[in-house]
């Protein structure tokens, strides 16, 4: 008996062969049980025509883990939380900022820098000492679906770096023993092109599931460093009055100093009580 091949349409406008065992594996990565993803790929199945976007997919998948499981509902959407940070790139860099600090980095964004022939604006400057690195960083934000940062991006990154790296402040830290790099941040994919020129040129690349295995999202999951905009009740206002008062990470919510803070000065945009009840939700507080 043969079987009806079904295609469907990718975030770059290419058709690609319906999987549901793809279906199956986001929603296990989310959280959600095998029964319940095996039962969601199945309800899309039966649902899909050829040529379906594979948005309007995940828009599918997510209501259904909305009803049946609220916490997955929410970690699946992570990618999309992270395309709210917007609309320009300032909340993204901010956001890298404080979620590169919690991994040890010291970190200055929008900062003027002197090479040895010009100054560059850097959007994150890191320094660790553990590894003793200054990394002159990059953020690419985007909020449009499919979009992926190209080779000319890292052309240009490269070639400010040549002089970066020669300016009074990477020779200072050369000085004391600190070697220059150069990182390139984005929330959404890189080009093939992209990732062989840096990876030749030794310009560091970090981005949706790239590196493989320990992509941006898997900073973001393995200590919980949710953006605030996972959270289903926070809007562009609400984010922004958060992000003001320096809260970026739905898990800050949960601490009761700055629950305190919040209910002491109280934000206009913001449903906190609910805002923090989700956040319960989110990381399995009952």
């Amino acid at each position: 008996m043969s079987t009806t091949k079904i295609y469907v349409i990718n975030n770059l406008g290419e058709k690609e062969l319906f999987s549901e065992n793809k279906i199956i594996m986001s929603a296990r990565h989310s959280g959600a049980s095998l029964n319940l993803a095996k039962d969601i790929a199945k309800k899309i199945k039966r649902r899909i025509k050829n040529n379906t976007n594979t948005y309007d997919i995940y828009k599918w998948i997510k209501e259904m883990l909305i009803i049946q499981n609220p916490q997955s509902s929410m970690k699946y959407s992570l990618k999309e939380s992270m395309r709210k940070l917007g609309p320009t790139g300032y909340w993204f860099e901010k956001y890298m900022s404080k979620l590169l600090e919690s991994y040890g980095y010291k970190t200055k964004i929008n900062q003027i820098i002197d090479g040895k022939c010009t100054d560059f604006e850097v959007d994150v400057l890191l320094l660790s000492e553990k590894y003793q690195e200054l990394i002159f960083g990059e953020c690419k934000y985007h909020n449009q679906i499919g979009t992926r940062v190209n080779i000319s991006v890292v052309l240009e990154n490269y070639s400010s770096f040549l002089d970066l790296k020669e300016g009074k402040l990477a020779v200072d830290f050369l000085k004391q023993g600190y070697k220059s790099k150069r990182l390139i941040v984005t929330n959404t994919k890189f080009t093939s092109k992209a990732i062989t020129f840096a990876n030749c040129y030794g310009v560091s690349l970090l981005g949706w599931k790239y590196p493989a295995g320990k992509g941006l999202e898997y900073y973001i999951e393995s200590d919980g460093y949710y953006p605030i905009t996972i959270l289903p009740s926070i809007n562009e206002l609400a984010m922004a009055e958060l992000y003001e008062r320096n809260i970026f990470f739905a898990k800050e919510l949960l601490d009761v100093n700055i629950q305190k803070q919040l209910f002491k000065k109280p934000l206009s945009n913001v449903n906190l009580q609910k805002a923090i009840k989700e956040a319960e939700i989110l990381y399995g507080i009952k």
